[in-house]
């Protein structure tokens, strides 16, 4: 396989995690404005990015880098803060999230997977800042109003945090060499 990891990332997570994969597939890691120049001789490219509001940022390059080389083999790694599917998050509302930038009706093949990144709060632009400062009031009503989940997850993003586990990237490793060997 001969491959390439495009990456977009605001705070390190999504690049942190393209540096691994491209280290587990022999590659190249790239900023996903590289990807059409840096690109041209892999058959299988992979883009990591991470969710803001609720969709995957960059998606739209990446989307129309595949327009332009239907041949290629595709995967997307996507980045957040909320944890590894479990009873509180279902992989439900991951999926939903990523179907939002990447709709199963025209994407029904792609692989992907998700990953838990971090969140740090002062490596976000002034506009996300504030953002996640009505965020977080949101997170504070629903917090009051007996919503456990929520305010786990309000009182982990204040204090920071960083989630990221090369492990969490296993199953598309798999996948990827799977789809090569076939």
């Amino acid at each position: 396989m001969r491959a390439i990891v495009a990456y977009c990332s605001q705070t390190g997570s999504a690049e942190m995690y393209a540096h691994w994969l491209a280290e587990d597939l022999e590659c190249r890691a790239v900023p996903i404005a590289n990807l059409e120049r840096e690109g041209k001789e892999c058959d299988t490219a992979v883009f990591c990015s991470w969710f803001h509001a609720a969709s995957i940022k960059g998606a739209k390059e990446f989307q129309a880098y595949m327009a332009a080389h239907p041949e290629k083999t595709y995967a997307v790694v996507a980045v957040g803060a909320t944890p590894m599917p479990c009873a509180e998050w279902p992989a439900s509302e991951h999926e939903e999230a990523f179907h939002r930038s990447f709709p199963a009706d025209r994407y029904p093949d792609l692989l992907w997977c998700y990953c838990q990144g971090g969140f740090h709060f002062d490596r976000l632009g002034a506009f996300d800042k504030m953002a996640m400062r009505v965020y977080f009031r949101m997170l504070e009503k629903s917090a009051k109003d007996g919503c456990a989940r929520n305010a786990t997850a309000l009182a982990n993003m204040k204090a920071g945090f960083d989630g990221c586990d090369r492990s969490y990237l296993e199953p598309v490793l798999q996948a990827l060499r799977s789809q090569a060997e076939a």
